[in-house]
């Protein structure tokens, strides 16, 4: 890699490293956080103490948990990948040539969605086995 072309790419990779442990990950906490408050706010005081009104709060408060889930695991993705930027430039700053291959077969490896391990597991099982109440099984999950 040229000179001019290892500086551009290392600003660039530094610019990455910086947005994802300073401003994505601490964002994705703090909204999971104040997910994580509201999940305490899903009270009968708020829904009333009906049944329709409560298992829609149980609903939801099962909805706001999945969703916090999810924050964090992005949050941790963002932190988790902003250290292998760091390990790439470090191969920069060495001058080895394969440090742009290794952060794109990094970021290959980084998941894209967050999946919910019993998500996972009922999505191993209906690959395992592809029948109708393992689809359904599957389809009860958001993630």
């Amino acid at each position: 890699m040229a000179s001019g072309q290892m500086q551009v790419t290392k600003e660039k990779w530094q610019g990455w490293e910086k947005t994802l442990r300073e401003e994505m990950a601490p964002k994705l906490l703090e909204a999971a956080d104040q997910l994580e408050q509201n999940i305490g706010l899903q009270t009968e005081g708020k829904w009333s103490a009906e049944s329709g009104p409560q298992a829609f709060a149980t609903k939801y408060e099962k909805y706001l948990i999945e969703e916090v889930a999810a924050l964090r695991a992005m949050a941790k993705h963002a932190t988790d990948f902003a250290k292998k930027i760091q390990t790439a430039l470090d191969m920069l700053e060495k001058n080895e040539t394969a440090a742009k291959s290794w952060l794109d077969a990094e970021a290959a490896k980084t998941p894209a969605v967050y999946i919910s391990k019993a998500k996972q597991a009922a999505l191993d099982e209906f690959n395992k086995h592809p029948t109708p109440s393992n689809l359904a099984r599957l389809k009860r999950y958001r993630y």
